[in-house]
């Protein structure tokens, strides 16, 4: 088995965050049911941390492992093709054995943005 480091991108507005929940569409749901089709096996995917409902990220680092043979950029142009545009991976490579994107992170940014305009940004 082997380590994978992706760095995600989403729009979360028609997700329900990150962490799988039953009978709601999140992140991790989405990414999983992909990323079994193109690995050919279940992989369980973990995050430096974990968004709420609506919310987009930039950077996100997930972690997951894989028997496959796939380059990591080949993984990562699938998924991108499979999720997008609302979910990209912009990077792939082969993480350290026991490097865990949630147990390994170092630090996390959070960045709240409100909009109080009169007239709604509609980004």
């Amino acid at each position: 088995m082997r380590n994978v480091k992706l760095i995600i991108e989403y729009e979360g507005t028609a997700y329900a965050g990150w962490q799988i929940q039953p009978g709601v569409r999140t992140i991790q749901e989405v990414l999983e049911e992909k990323l079994a089709v193109i690995l050919r096996h279940p992989a369980r995917a973990a995050a430096a941390g974990r968004t709420d409902a609506g919310v987009h990220a930039r950077g996100q680092v997930v972690s997951f492992a894989t028997s496959s043979s796939l380059a990591p950029e080949r993984i990562r142009s699938a998924l991108t093709s499979m999720l997008g545009p609302e979910v990209v991976a912009v990077d792939a490579l082969v993480a350290a054995a026991g490097f865990d994107a949630r147990f390994s992170a170092s630090a996390r940014v959070y960045r709240y943005v409100v909009d109080t305009a009169e007239v709604p940004d509609p980004f």
